[in-house]
């Protein structure tokens, strides 16, 4: 594999994707062990990531051509994941739902999405080792999705129809930063020229 187009990672696109990784690690250790100084670490790791993400989305503006445009959609969806994941954290707190089967082991698979696509956007040019990293970042991205909808299962046989409705609005969030996390893989599959998708 070989890069079609564009330089190394703009500094502050580097910068947003580390903090979105550190909004996934914090998430994965909150529904590991609820409680209120997680979920308060998963806020501020999510604030983090916000001003993170705005500075991104300043430098890449300036960026030209392909690249620029690139880094631009990449950017928007780190953003998103990093939203989403502190916007599940943050729901799963306030309905007191964090400990519901499944949460925790989807948000571990989301946190391993992230440290792989973080580790493959450091090695952007290393095409091999990057492409390798994104594969492993799509593999868990997957097996997130796997665990979300056993725990959409687990939560629609539970006798509880309010706690059901609490626990599919938090895999709603968490659905969406796997997502979130997938679109990203994607795109920067595209940018080094990976027939990943």
């Amino acid at each position: 594999m070989s890069r079609r187009r564009g330089g190394p990672v703009p500094a502050a696109l580097a910068g947003q994707a580390r903090a979105c990784v550190e909004v996934a690690a914090q998430a994965a250790r909150f529904f590991r062990a609820p409680g209120e100084a997680g979920a308060y670490a998963v806020h501020r790791a999510g604030l983090q990531a916000r001003q993170q993400s705005a500075a991104a989305a300043a430098a890449v503006r300036a960026e030209r051509g392909a690249p620029g445009r690139d880094w631009q959609v990449l950017c928007r969806w780190l953003a998103e994941a990093a939203r989403a994941m502190a916007a599940g954290a943050a729901e799963a707190a306030r309905f007191g739902a964090a400990d519901a089967p499944g949460l925790a082991s989807s948000c571990a698979g989301l946190r391993d999405c992230g440290r792989e696509f973080g580790a493959a956007l450091e090695a952007l040019e290393d095409g091999p080792r990057c492409e390798a990293l994104l594969v492993a970042a799509k593999r868990w991205a997957l097996v997130a999705q796997q665990r979300q909808r056993q725990a959409r299962d687990a939560a629609l046989e539970a006798p509880n129809a309010v706690l059901d409705l609490k626990v599919r609005t938090v895999l709603r969030r968490l659905e969406a930063a796997t997502e979130a996390w997938q679109q990203a893989v994607d795109c920067v599959a595209e940018t080094v020229g990976s027939d990943l998708k």
